[in-house]
């Protein structure tokens, strides 16, 4: 996905205005669409959620496996400012998504309001496999929102249950040099209705969250792809499903 460093410092994420924005996006749907579907319609049940009370405020990446372009994001928004009760920029929440996911719609469009950090992927697109160069501004918006806050990350890049870790995210936390917590969703898939949309009811969706990597070694030494390479191995074995 990203083998690259970004070689400018990104414009600010998000201007005044966006963040006003945001902050009454979140406590709209929270209270008015959140809290009824993932609490009452259906059920999404939270392993280790004490975990979160001990991270760093900022510059922490939270590794998924992937199951809808944006369910578990929304999930992941209601469980720290709705349930929990943190403040909506204390932590300064954001996601990863690819840009064409999220211009397919109205609602994908204002989900990025929310806290899209959208980048191209070099490797797919509209569900196609294909090859180009990095995106290095995606790249460096991604680091960003790390640095800021905490980024709920993709690193498999696709819904497919198949798909392995992309070689880049080594490279991306080594830089990045961030707080890594592995999570691990089930169930997700079963609240869609056709094409992604949420709106099933009386389904059980699973977010577990594993302690944070121990990785002071890996930061300490210079990158290593066969260092690299083992932590993507390490990442896969928590994260990953089996087809």
């Amino acid at each position: 996905m990203m083998t690259e460093a970004a070689s400018a410092s990104p414009e600010p994420l998000m201007t005044g205005s966006e963040r006003f924005l945001r902050r009454n996006l979140i406590r709209f749907v929270g209270y008015g669409l959140t809290f009824p579907y993932f609490r009452v319609l259906n059920t999404v049940e939270i392993k280790n959620q004490e975990l979160l009370l001990a991270l760093p405020r900022k510059n922490v990446i939270f590794l998924s496996n992937h199951q809808t372009y944006f369910t578990e994001a929304i999930a992941l928004y209601d469980l720290v400012y709705m349930r929990m009760g943190l403040p909506l920029e204390d932590p300064f929440i954001r996601f990863s998504a690819a840009t064409e996911t999220m211009k397919k719609n109205l609602v994908t469009e204002i989900l990025t309001l929310a806290g899209g950090v959208t980048f191209r992927r070099s490797f797919r697109e509209g569900g196609v496999d294909i090859k180009r160069p990095v995106d290095l501004e995606g790249v460096s918006k991604v680091e960003q929102a790390i640095k800021e806050g905490w980024l709920l990350h993709f690193p498999t890049g696709t819904t497919k249950v198949d798909a392995p870790i992309r070689p880049g995210i080594a490279q991306l936390l080594h830089r990045a040099q961030a707080t890594v917590v592995p999570m691990r969703i089930r169930g997700f898939r079963d609240l869609l209705l056709k094409g992604q949309i949420p709106g099933r009811v009386g389904k059980t969706a699973t977010m577990e969250f594993l302690p944070p990597l121990d990785l002071a070694r890996f930061y300490d030494e210079p990158f290593n792809k066969e260092e690299g390479r083992k932590l993507i191995e390490l990442i896969g074995g928590l994260i990953l499903e089996k087809p």
